[in-house]
């Protein structure tokens, strides 16, 4: 549950359609990802508008609701986890889930443009805003999801591959302050696959547990 904070309706209800989304998908990783970003958010930028915060919160919807055959091509392709074509699909989806929540339960359209911006571009950033929010999901994937990369991930994909997505995540952040917080976390995780590849220790996989 999403506490509310100075009538930040729209954050609260957003993370409740997050927990059921996910429920019933099945997947209880990606629920905590989203909230450490959120938390990630007010750390960097204690200013965060309502609108920020629910885009952080928000930003991975589509994995609720994902399509096995879109991710099935990603995993198969050479840039896999940074593959173009599929971070694009993942962000527009995303932001268009959250927007039709949104406009359901009337959030005005000024906000729901900015929230569909940000999470549209979550990935890539490009503006100050939609930086911040990038940043805070590579410092949150370096908290939360590490362990589901290293012992699932290298066996639907590669070791190698993962390794890429651990670099990528950790280049592309933006704020040297962030990146400064996520150095460690990020020679942790090479130093986990690392240990997971020597080891030869067998991967248990669920596909719908933890999404990349």
């Amino acid at each position: 549950m999403i506490e509310k904070r100075q009538n930040q309706v729209y954050l609260a209800a957003v993370g409740e359609f997050v927990e059921r989304s996910f429920a019933a998908a099945g997947n209880r990783l990606v629920p905590l990802h989203l909230k450490r970003t959120v938390d990630w958010l007010r750390k960097l930028h204690p200013a965060a508008d309502e609108a920020l915060l629910v885009a952080g919160m928000a930003h991975d919807l589509e994995r609720a609701f994902r399509e096995e055959e879109v991710y099935a091509r990603m995993f198969r392709s050479a840039g896999a986890f940074r593959d173009p074509a599929f971070l694009e699909y993942h962000q527009r989806r995303s932001a268009e889930i959250t927007d039709a929540y949104l406009a359901a339960r009337g959030c005005p359209a000024p906000m729901r443009t900015k929230i569909f911006h940000l999470i549209n571009h979550h990935e890539v950033g490009g503006d100050p805003e939609s930086d911040l929010l990038k940043d805070a999901d590579s410092l949150s994937f370096f908290t939360t999801n590490v362990e589901m990369f290293v012992t699932v991930k290298t066996r639907e994909s590669s070791p190698a591959k993962v390794r890429d997505k651990f670099a990528w995540m950790y280049e592309r952040i933006s704020s040297p302050t962030a990146r400064r917080r996520c150095r460690s976390l990020y020679e942790a995780a090479l130093a986990r696959l690392d240990e997971f590849v020597a080891a030869g220790e067998p991967a248990e996989t669920n596909g719908k547990e933890s999404p990349p």
